[in-house]
C-alpha cells in the first residue's frame, strides 16, 4: 500500500511544479508595457484650394521595451528513495513516540512526587495530631493525678489531725490519771492555808516507776512539799498509755499541784 502512494506523491508534487511556472510567466508577460502606434483618420480628401492641414505633430518616440529577466530555472525536489523515505518516517514516528513516552514517564513521576508530597503531608498531619491527643492526655492524666494526690494528701492531714487529736488526748488522758492517782495519796496538813501550788518535775521508767521527783517551785509550805513529794513516791508505778511509741510523752513530766483542786 505505501508503494503506491509514492508515485501518486511525485506526480502530484509535478503537477504542482508545472502550474506555479505557469502563472509565473503569465505574470511577468502582463507586466510588459504595449506598444502605442498612432494613425490619422481623414473623413474627406482636402481640396486643392484649401489650405493644407498641419503637420501632424511628431509621433512620441516608443520606448525599447525593457527585456524580460530569463526565468529562474525550478529545481525539481529531490525524491528520496522509497526505503530511505519510508526509513525517515519509522525513525520520525519512533522519535515521536519515544518523546511521548518519556513525557509521560514524567508526568507519572511528577504525579508520583506530587503524591508522595500528599502521604508525607498527611503523614505529619496525623503525627501532629496524635501528638496534640497524647500531650492532652499526659494534662489530663496529671490533672487527675494533681486532683487524687491532693485528696489523698487532704486525707492524711485529716487522719494525721485525727491521730495527733486522738494522741494528745491520749496523753492529757493518762496525765490526768497520773496526776489523779498522785493526788490520792497525798495527806494535806491541817494548818494549811489558801490554796498554794507546788511544782515538781517527774523522771519515769518504761514501767511506769518512778525514778526521781524534783521541786521546782514550792507553795511555800514545806510540810505541803514534803507530802505531795511522799504521795509522787507511794503511787509509783504510775499508769502509762499502752502504746510504746508515746512513752517519750511520759518520760518526763512537769506536774502542778494544789490542796483545793
Amino acid at each position: 500500500m505505501t508503494d503506491r502512494k509514492i508515485p501518486a506523491a511525485i506526480l502530484a508534487v509535478t503537477v504542482h511544479l508545472i502550474l506555479l511556472a505557469v502563472l509565473v510567466f503569465g505574470f511577468r508577460w502582463q507586466e510588459s508595457e504595449p506598444v502605442v502606434l498612432q494613425a490619422d483618420i481623414w473623413q474627406d480628401m482636402p481640396s486643392a484650394q484649401e489650405a493644407p492641414p498641419p503637420p501632424a505633430p511628431a509621433p512620441k518616440p516608443v520606448p525599447k521595451p525593457v527585456p524580460e529577466p530569463a526565468p529562474l530555472p525550478v529545481q525539481k525536489p529531490e525524491v528520496e528513495k522509497p526505503d530511505i523515505a519510508l526509513k525517515k518516517a519509522r525513525e520520525e514516528k519512533l522519535k515521536q513516540e519515544k518523546q511521548k513516552e518519556e513525557k509521560q514517564k514524567e508526568l507519572e513521576k511528577q504525579k508520583e512526587i506530587e503524591k508522595q508530597k500528599e502521604l508525607e503531608k498527611q503523614k505529619a498531619l496525623q503525627k501532629q495530631k496524635l501528638e496534640k491527643q497524647k500531650l492532652e492526655k499526659q494534662k489530663l492524666e496529671k490533672q487527675m493525678r494533681q486532683a487524687q494526690q491532693e485528696k489523698v494528701d487532704a486525707l492524711n492531714k485529716m487522719m494525721q489531725q485525727r491521730a495527733a487529736s486522738a494522741k494528745a488526748g491520749l496523753i492529757d488522758k493518762y496525765k490526768a490519771m497520773i496526776h489523779n492517782k498522785i493526788k490520792r495519796f497525798v495527806v494535806v496538813p491541817p494548818d494549811l492555808k489558801g490554796n498554794p501550788e507546788a511544782e515538781f518535775t517527774v523522771v519515769l521508767l518504761p514501767d511506769g516507776e518512778v525514778l526521781k521527783a524534783t521541786l521546782v517551785k514550792s507553795s511555800g509550805y514545806p510540810a505541803y512539799d514534803a507530802a505531795v513529794e511522799r504521795a509522787i513516791l507511794r503511787a509509783s508505778p504510775l499508769p502509762l498509755p499502752p502504746d510504746a511509741s508515746l512513752f517519750e510523752e511520759f518520760r518526763t513530766l512537769d506536774l502542778h499541784f494544789k490542796p483545793n483542786e
